[in-house]
């Protein structure tokens, strides 16, 4: 459980919960879901190589946004911004 005796991902539009995903951002598959963190929100981010066995990269990014879409906009955003400084850093 959450803090505050709360489940972690609260159900969004019904039971269903909305998850982003990106199943081609430069050879790299992004899942996004938003995460309840008391009166706001953050995202959990799933990165992970495609055509590749390496361990996926999982963060919870903490945003803070008052809705759901706004924190997985966010974390769809820092999960390309972090692709694109690994590719610049690999050359």
């Amino acid at each position: 459980m959450a803090r505050g005796g709360r489940l972690p991902y609260l159900p969004l539009e019904g039971d269903r919960r909305q998850v982003i995903v990106e199943s081609d951002y430069r050879g790299h598959r992004i899942e996004v879901n938003a995460v309840a963190d008391d009166e706001r929100w953050n995202a959990d981010v799933m990165v992970r190589r495609t055509l590749s066995f390496e361990k996926p990269l999982h963060e919870r990014v903490s945003c803070y946004k008052l809705t759901a879409s706004h924190a997985e906009q966010a974390g769809m955003l820092w999960a390309r911004r972090w692709i694109d400084s690994r590719l610049y850093l690999d050359g």
